[in-house]
C-alpha cells in the first residue's frame, strides 16, 4: 500500500474520531441561555452548579437574554454562591433549583423572591428549540397577584399567578401585526387593562411578564424582544 494511500486512510480515521468525539461531548453538554425578573438595571450575579464541588459565574441580566453559554447536561439547575464555612472550606449556598429539562437548548428563568436574588429565587427551565418556542412565538407570565389573561391574535390564555404559557398569535392581514388584549380578575369578572397592535414576525420572539408595581402597586407589563439572529 504506498505511503499517499496510508496517509489519506489515516486523515479519513483522525475526522472520523474527531467528529464522533465533538458529537460526544456535544452530547454530554446544553445549550443554555438566562433570564431574571423582576426587572434590575444591572445583571444578577449568580453561580450555577456545573458538578462535584464547580460552579461557573453568571450575570444574568432581566432586559434581555444572556448569550447562550454551553455547560454540562445536568439532573437538576441549582444556584447559588460559593461562600467560606466555619471550617473555612468552600460550601455552596443554594438560593434555588429546578429539575432539569431533557431537551438540549433550554432558556432558564430565574424568578426572584426578593429585591437581592440571596432572599430565594424560582427556577423555571423552558425548552428553547425553535418547535417550542421559536419566532413569531410569545412567552406570557404571570407574576402579579391575580389571575391574568389574553386575547393574542385569535389565541386566547387564562393563568393563574406564577403560571406561564407560551402562544402563537396569528398575524392580520397585512402579516405584520396582531391584536393584543390583555384582562385582569376582579370580584370574579375580567376588566381589561390592555389592548395594543404589536409587530410579529418569524425572525423574533417576545416575553411578557405580568406584575405589580411594588411603589404604585398597578398591574404592569415588562416586555422584552428578542432577535433570533442575535
Amino acid at each position: 500500500m504506498s505511503r499517499t494511500l496510508l496517509s489519506r486512510l489515516a486523515q479519513v480515521s483522525l475526522l472520523a474520531f474527531s467528529l464522533h468525539t465533538g458529537t460526544a461531548q456535544e452530547a454530554d453538554t446544553v445549550a443554555v441561555q438566562f433570564l431574571t425578573f423582576p426587572k434590575t438595571m444591572e445583571p444578577v450575579k449568580v453561580e450555577l452548579l456545573v458538578g462535584e464541588g464547580a460552579t461557573t459565574e453568571l450575570q444574568v441580566p432581566s432586559n434581555e437574554l444572556s448569550p447562550t453559554i454551553r455547560v454540562p447536561r445536568m439532573t437538576s439547575w441549582v444556584f447559588g454562591k460559593t461562600e467560606t464555612g466555619e471550617d473555612q472550606k468552600p460550601t455552596f449556598k443554594i438560593y434555588g433549583q429546578a429539575k432539569a429539562l431533557a431537551d438540549g437548548k433550554q432558556l432558564i428563568l430565574l424568578i426572584r423572591k426578593g429585591k437581592e436574588i440571596s432572599e430565594g429565587v424560582d427556577v423555571r427551565p423552558i425548552a428553547n428549540d425553535i418547535a417550542t418556542f421559536g419566532g413569531g412565538k410569545f412567552l406570557f407570565m404571570n407574576a402579579a397577584l391575580v389571575d391574568v389573561a389574553g386575547e393574542t391574535g385569535g389565541q386566547t390564555f387564562a393563568l393563574k399567578p406564577g403560571a406561564m404559557t407560551i402562544v402563537k398569535p396569528k398575524p392580520d392581514a397585512n402579516g405584520r401585526l396582531f391584536q393584543a388584549m390583555f384582562y385582569f380578575r376582579r370580584d370574579n369578572e375580567p376588566r381589561p387593562f390592555f389592548s395594543s397592535k404589536w409587530p410579529i414576525s418569524e425572525n423574533t420572539r417576545g416575553l411578557i411578564f405580568f406584575y405589580h408595581d411594588p411603589d404604585t402597586k398597578q398591574l404592569r407589563m415588562h416586555t422584552i424582544r428578542h432577535f433570533l439572529s442575535e
